[in-house]
């Protein structure tokens, strides 16, 4: 049985752990062990860390060009000829960083530079369109553990911890224990109590949150931000923290978000480059015609699995850098395997701005890229990662914050008019037509959930909900979103007459069919909802 320290790919906090991976002549396989001396989670792992080794237990991606088996050397050279007979203006170059290296990054944006393409990724770039520059730096970094431990008054702003960051709830209630008071702003009161004070916001109603900003006052306002987070809601965080005398400290869903965005340039890299979501606008229109994915799975990861699948397909050349098949792998034109995260050689930059080595041995990934591109050695690019971090020469330690954040002023004025635009959106939203009982359904994240994992099997709704339905025991529901439907089974819950809690991704998308109309929705959508007819009944 071989050990090793290795890395929770889950979400940004990086939690320290122990894979144990049987040897030849064993049952092959691998088994979890806590690592209890990781500053970063203190030996601790959520549902999602403990079942990494069926995370791990997926077919492996090999080497192909057109459907058919090949060497890696010969997919390489068909993936560079292709490119190369390309405009620059019709390649794209996506990485959600997940399961992506320090050194795969600056290696995929000098790929991405040397094809000359500025439509490169990694799905977080229209945050920063709309912001002061001097607040690039909230969106780049977050904080250390330790400050939210320290921490006098807490707002969570629609994240429930136990949910969204398990890990991140234990630094909560060791702020509690040390006299820290925490206040809720939700669409739901959270079944835990984890919070001293709940603010109920109803669906598409945010304008009473400025009007109650000193709520904010003398806190950490913790929020998150993903790839369907509104821009308008970010510039309502920020707006919050600027009037008032707050820090604000958003969590992100992918494990090396940090390092992508500090890598590529931070906030004024962002504006060069293109949005996840216009790029695949630009593809629907015909005008990208070529997609090299590294280690990204978007038909997984993103809502409308099969309207990006449907996007995609309709490329001339789709290629797809990863360890494991995915629903892309059938439509991918070259398709190039690599290792598992947990065998790579790397290193990571985690929420807190820790910079932490994976533990593997394999730079395999990394010397597909520059074998694309420079051809440098995996020491040579480590270096490069060490100088883009500013990190000089040195080789940080996990038990320290190598990328600290420096709070800076910045003005909000120009602010108030977006943020009046966005609530002028949502209420022009809700007096639209949201199905035949108006529902609402709010998709609370999680680890899981951006792995493209089903794990409720449910959604949860209000007793009220259930009455109008006229719902039993052992029924199921089906939402409805224009053609979508989804049946599944449902829950009883503390939650809003009109409001759908699910924690895993369904087949309702916030889509309404157009990837550039993305920007108006986000991580709640308007559904019906009605009783699914009963199985061998007159009904069916």
């Amino acid at each position: 049985m071989r050990t090793s320290t290795s890395i929770c790919p889950g979400c940004s906090i990086g939690c320290g752990l122990y894979l144990l991976e049987s040897e030849e002549g064993e049952r092959r396989g691998l088994k979890v062990a806590h690592r209890t001396v990781a500053p970063m989670n203190e030996g601790k792992l959520c549902k999602f860390g403990m079942q990494l080794p069926a995370y791990y237990d997926k077919e492996a991606l090999h080497n192909s060009v057109d459907g058919e088996e090949v060497d890696q050397g010969e997919a390489i050279e068909a993936a560079r000829k292709r490119l190369s007979g390309m405009n620059p203006e019709e390649i794209a170059f996506v990485a959600l960083p997940g399961t992506i290296t320090n050194e795969e990054l600056v290696s995929f944006t000098s790929l991405a530079s040397e094809f000359g393409g500025e439509n490169l990724s990694f799905g977080f770039e229209r945050f920063f369109r709309d912001i002061p520059e001097e607040a690039f730096y909230v969106l780049e970094h977050g904080l250390p553990f330790s400050d939210v431990e320290a921490a006098s008054k807490i707002v969570l702003f629609f994240v429930d911890p136990f949910v969204h960051y398990p890990l991140l709830a234990r630094r909560i209630l060791k702020a509690k224990r040390n006299g820290a008071r925490v206040i809720e702003v939700s669409f739901t009161k959270n079944e835990r109590g984890l919070a001293d004070e709940t603010i109920v916001v109803a669906p598409h109603e945010f304008e009473n949150l400025r009007e109650k900003k000193e709520l904010f006052e003398d806190s950490l306002i913790i929020g998150e931000l993903t790839p369907y987070t509104n821009p308008h809601l970010v510039s309502l965080m920020l707006w919050l923290q600027a009037s008032t005398s707050s820090r604000l400290f958003l969590l992100k869903p992918f494990l090396n978000v940090t390092g992508a965005l500090l890598i590529s340039g931070g906030g004024k890299g962002a504006e060069k480059r293109k949005d996840l979501f216009e790029i695949f606008d630009r593809i629907d229109r015909g005008k990208i015609k070529a997609l090299y994915l590294l280690e990204t799975d978007p038909a997984s990861v993103l809502l409308g699995g099969e309207e990006v699948k449907k996007t995609l397909s309709t490329l001339d050349v789709l290629i797809e850098q990863n360890a494991f098949r995915t629903p892309l792998s059938e439509i991918a034109t070259i398709t190039l395997g690599s290792e598992p995260f947990y065998k790579k050689k790397g290193t990571i930059v985690n929420i807190e701005g820790r910079m932490l080595d994976l533990g593997g041995e394999s730079s395999h990934g990394l010397a597909i890229l520059e074998r694309m591109g420079k051809g440098r050695s995996y020491e040579d690019v480590h270096e490069e990662v060490k100088e883009r971090l500013g990190l000089g020469s040195s080789e940080p330690s996990e038990f320290e914050i190598a990328v600290t954040r420096t709070e800076r002023k910045f003005e909000v004025a120009f602010l108030v008019e977006f943020i009046d635009s966005f609530l002028s959106l949502l209420k022009m939203g809700n007096e639209e037509e949201g199905g035949e009982e108006g529902y609402s359904l709010w998709y609370k994240t999680n680890p899981f959930f951006w792995a493209g994992v089903r794990d409720k099997q449910f959604v949860e709704i209000s007793p009220a909900a259930m009455r109008t339905l006229g719902l039993f025991s052992g029924d199921e529901i089906e939402l409805v979103q224009g053609e979508l439907k989804e049946r599944l089974g449902f829950k009883i819950s503390d939650v809003p007459d009109d409001l759908i809690v699910s924690e895993d991704k369904l087949a309702i998308q916030p889509l309404d069919g157009h990837w550039a109309e993305l920007h108006r929705r986000e991580l709640l959508t308007s559904v019906a909802l009605r009783r699914a007819k009963r199985s061998g009944t007159a009904e069916e």
